[in-house]
């Protein structure tokens, strides 16, 4: 090997070590700053609850990265769960807020399960190199992977043990073995599509976009196939000959697939099973079926594989018929509009992966440097894009998109194919540049992050609230403004699920009466979560309506509001 070409390649993958550890200290310094959003409490307690019980009963979601986040606390001396309660059972909030904030230390608790999604995110950005190097070369890979360490929707979600991440994680790699596959033709990278697929499902419900993303990725092999092995041979039935063997090659791959990715879901479950009769409508079409076709068997000894999964999923589809108030742009809605997920991907995604990715689009759709393998990439980007319009009446978050973002990443990454010349390469910097400065200004409070579109983090509270920006995840910074002013107590209205008292917050509750309508002595510090304060998940929106009249004296990681009023 040419010892030049040799210490290039150690360079590049120092650079990739590098990017990688970056991603690990950002995660681990914000996690010691940020105190825990209103839904990691229940994701860990679950995870935990099932990995020593083996108990699905308070909540019938995925149970995978639940698990993997609660895997780290194990690790932990004297970790006690909740008895049960004397009078009724637990609701998971009820057991989430004992196990976390009564009965064990919280805050080494929460920073354990969020070790295990920070492991998911550096594989997932490990991943995304690999994709873009193979597509476009090292270089692609390196500027793939930069975008991904650096993007703060990335970067918050990296830090939260919730299933957001490691669903985009399995989605994501499951998608580049399966178009692996179809590359190489390796038995391997199939096996791994499959199992990755059925581990995906295990990670959350929105990951069943996944399916139609995978048919349509056979569909087109298979029609390649058709073309290649068909209509290029001379004889006159060589049509139908490809079109059998594209058909039979399709059936065989989408059954692999299918059973491997049945054999994985299942086995996240811990192989359960439960009598047939638990479901009385597939109780009923069973027995309607076997009497139809004359059986002379019973079907009461049969049983049903993963139910809860089933039971779960019957759950999101009737949520799906009931819809859910949002607030957007500073306008309250019955129901998520049409565009409620564009209009957060167009403000919440920095600017330069705006422009690249328009551009990066542009090229591809003009055929240049193009093959037919690029497209995948944009599949399961429109798969979701899609059902974000679909669904619009629930309450969607940029959250439940996260997984197309590195999707995005491997397609921007495809402009190093360009021949840029010295004045595109100055773009490309610049737009590098302007996105690193962008992070670093919102760092370490990534979750708020928005766009220069909507001029920047601090106005975000006006376009989006809840998941988007206020989760909780300001009360701990919270107590170190207080520490720092000489604040003893503060009125509180805080949308979380951490304990004010826990930080050493002495808090009241807020009044939602005007401020003149009070008897008081001292001028009092009023302390309101962004979510609140736009009357977003309250039964009266304009509960709080009063404080918008004036001028926060601060805002504590964009999410909490401080008032000091006359």
């Amino acid at each position: 090997m040419n010892p030049t070409t040799d210490c290039l390649d150690r360079v590049k993958n120092w650079i990739v070590f590098a990017l990688l550890g970056t991603l690990v200290a950002l995660c681990l310094l914000g996690i010691q700053v940020n105190s825990p959003t209103l839904d990691e409490p229940a994701h860990i307690a679950r995870g935990y609850r099932y990995l020593i019980t083996g108990k699905l009963d308070l909540d019938e979601s995925p149970p995978l990265v639940d698990m993997l986040s609660a895997l780290p606390v194990l690790f932990h001396k004297g970790i006690i769960i909740p008895p049960p309660h004397p009078v009724h059972r637990f609701s998971l909030t009820e057991f989430a807020d004992m196990f976390v904030w009564v009965y064990n230390d919280a805050e080494a608790v929460i920073n354990s399960g969020r070790l295990a999604i920070i492991f998911l995110s550096v594989l997932l950005g490990y991943a995304v190199f690999l994709w873009a190097r193979e597509l476009w070369g090292v270089s692609a890979g390196l500027l793939a992977l930069f975008f991904y360490v650096l993007d703060p929707n990335i970067l918050a979600h990296s830090q939260l043990a919730t299933n957001d991440l490691g669903a985009a994680c399995f989605i994501f790699i499951a998608t580049y073995f399966l178009w692996r596959f179809l590359r190489r033709h390796r038995s391997v990278d199939l096996a791994a599509a499959g199992l990755l697929l059925g581990l995906a499902q295990a990670a959350k419900f929105s990951a069943l976009l996944l399916l139609p993303v995978f048919c349509v990725m056979l569909l087109i092999e298979a029609c390649r196939n058709r073309i290649s092995h068909g209509w290029r041979t001379r004889q006159g039935h060589s049509a139908h000959r490809g079109l059998g063997r594209a058909t039979r090659s399709f059936c065989v791959t989408l059954l692999i697939l299918s059973s491997l990715a049945f054999f994985s879901l299942w086995a996240s479950y811990r192989f359960e099973t439960v009598p047939l009769q638990s479901f009385k409508s597939v109780w009923n079409l069973a027995q309607q079926a076997l009497n139809s076709s004359g059986g002379q068997g019973s079907i009461k000894d049969w049983v049903m594989p993963f139910a809860t999964y089933a039971r779960g999923l019957r759950s999101i589809l009737r949520r799906l018929e009931r819809a859910a108030p949002v607030f957007l742009m500073g306008r309250h809605f019955s129901k998520g509009p049409w565009y409620h997920i564009l209009v957060a991907f167009a403000i919440k995604t920095p600017i330069p992966t705006l422009i690249l990715l328009a551009a990066a689009t542009y090229l591809t759709l003009r055929g240049k440097h193009s093959a037919h393998e690029e497209f995948i990439l944009y599949l399961p980007i429109t798969v979701f894009f899609l059902a974000g319009v679909i669904f619009s009446s629930l309450n969607l978050n940029y959250r439940h998109i996260l997984p197309i973002l590195p999707f995005a990443f491997v397609i921007v990454s495809k402009i190093v194919t360009w021949n840029l010349g010295h004045l595109g390469q100055l773009i490309l910097a610049v737009l590098c540049l302007w996105y690193a400065i962008g992070t670093a200004s919102i760092y370490p409070h990534c979750l708020a992050y928005f766009n220069e579109f909507v001029g920047g983090s601090g106005n975000g509270y006006k376009y989006l609230v809840g998941a988007d920006l206020d989760w909780g995840q300001d009360l701990k910074n919270l107590k170190t403004y207080m520490a720092q002013n000489d604040l003893d107590i503060v009125h509180l209205a805080y949308f979380g699920s951490a304990h004010p008292d826990y930080y050493g917050i002495q808090a009241q509750p807020l009044p939602t009466n005007k401020p003149e309508d009070l008897e008081i002595e001292t001028t009092p510090v009023y302390a309101i979560s962004a979510t609140y304060l736009q009357g977003s998940y309250l039964e009266d929106v304009d509960q709080f309506s009063w404080l918008r009249r004036y001028t926060p004296v601060a805002k504590i990681g964009y999410s909490i509001f401080l008032y000091r009023l006359p």
